[in-house]
């Protein structure tokens, strides 16, 4: 088994690939989801970047779908 600094040096080079790929994702398709806190936002299909707070209109039609 690895040891806990290995993990955390993985993973903070995985955090910065995401956060590099989220950058140049143009963000063409959007949907709202829920996210781990259990809030709705909108998110990009793609890179799953965080992109916003959905409009009342969004959340309504997205809840009676």
């Amino acid at each position: 088994m690895e040891d806990i600094k290995n993990l955390n040096k993985k993973l903070k080079i995985l955090k910065k690939e995401i956060k590099d790929f989220q950058k140049k994702c143009p963000h063409q398709t959007k949907s709202i989801k829920v996210i781990e806190t259990g809030t709705p936002r909108i998110v990009c299909d793609v890179c799953e970047a965080l992109l916003g707070w959905p409009t009342k209109k969004e959340l309504d039609s997205w809840l009676n779908r």
